[in-house]
């Protein structure tokens, strides 16, 4: 047992005892047989479920009062906790600023017996590199947010879902179509979303309208820049991020009712925007557990030497979206995805 553990890596196992079996491991020239390891996979499998481990999400809180319930963050929360419980993981979550340091935070940690971690959504885009000891654990981001270290990932597709939401509002009838982000959000998904929507500039056939992005921190948009963007830009339709609709309600109402752009969003549901992507939060989640719990297995810890990224695409929700009063009508808008 000692030496199983030992070359899956376990904590169970001291650190010195660990480095000296794979080492002899390493000089027998020990290699592990897949279909012994598929045999026990599937012995395991038709076993009842038991605890395993402990996982543990780390991440920031996002100010309530400004961030609709239920959309990404919620439904990532929610596919995490349901597939760890569903392979026999207990599941946690900490805020990092809830501790005076990285210290104190790794302390707390090893004390649960957390072997696992989820990076959750980050305010900002954060270098987390003296944050933990990373490679006392196996690690999974679950955002684009983390600028080192470089960790295998799961996250929405972010440029292809923009890609997703233009084509289905150019078919609509709608001809300018404005992005408004600010600008650490921009950032934040690795300006895949400004990627999105110059291409649509570029070449998706309609009236290129110039990005807005706002320099006050997110995730709420500067209501005065914002104003002034849809004075100059006069978009039909503009596409932002999860935002509390008392930061858009004063630009809006610089225009008349009927020429005020609706509101799309990149991250539904929102209640300030009329439709948006769904960018499959709980499925996310579902898939950070099984990447991370097929880390434990091999004992995978700390960042890989060459990280990988799993991206899923959206799906379009029409919510209440109507066709553009300039464009066709009768379109068929409930439901697009990516092929």
């Amino acid at each position: 047992m000692t030496v199983s553990l030992a070359l899956r890596n376990s904590s169970e196992v001291s650190a010195a005892t660990r480095r000296r079996i794979q080492r002899l491991a390493r000089l027998a020239g020990y290699r592990p047989d897949p279909h012994i390891a598929k045999l026990m996979h599937y012995l395991r499998m038709r076993r009842p479920t038991r605890f395993k481990a402990t996982l543990c999400g780390l991440g920031h809180r996002f100010p309530r009062d400004q961030i609709a319930r239920g959309n990404y963050g919620d439904q990532l929360h929610e596919g995490l906790c349901r597939r760890a419980e569903s392979l026999g993981f207990g599941y946690d979550r900490l805020y990092i600023e809830d501790y005076v340091n990285g210290a104190q935070l790794e302390r707390v940690l090893l004390n649960r017996g957390i072997e696992g971690l989820v990076i959750l959504p980050l305010l900002r885009a954060t270098d987390l590199s003296d944050l933990l000891d990373w490679s006392r654990f196996a690690v999974v981001a679950a955002t684009p947010a983390v600028l080192a270290p470089r960790f295998h990932s799961v996250m929405p597709n972010h440029f292809d879902n923009m890609l997703i939401l233009c084509g289905v509002l150019r078919r609509a009838g709608y001809r300018k179509i404005g992005l408004a982000i600010p600008e650490d959000w921009n950032r934040r998904v690795k300006f895949r979303w400004a990627g999105g929507i110059a291409w649509q500039n570029l070449f998706g056939g309609t009236t290129p309208v110039d990005p807005l992005f706002t320099k006050s921190p997110g995730p709420t948009l500067n209501s005065e820049e914002f104003g002034a963007w849809l004075l100059r830009e006069r978009p039909d339709v503009v596409i932002t991020d999860a935002t509390h609709h008392s930061a858009l309600a004063p630009g809006l109402a610089q225009l008349p009712a009927r020429h005020r752009p609706k509101l799309v969003t990149m991250n539904w549901p929102d209640p300030s925007a009329v439709a948006g992507i769904d960018q499959r939060g709980r499925h996310i989640g579902a898939v950070t557990i099984e990447l991370l719990a097929g880390m434990l297995t091999r004992g995978e810890r700390g960042a890989p030497a060459v990280p990988s990224t799993t991206m899923v695409d959206g799906v379009w929700n029409s919510g209440t979206l109507p066709p553009s009063r300039i464009g066709p009508t009768g379109l068929n808008l409930t439901r697009v995805q990516a092929t």
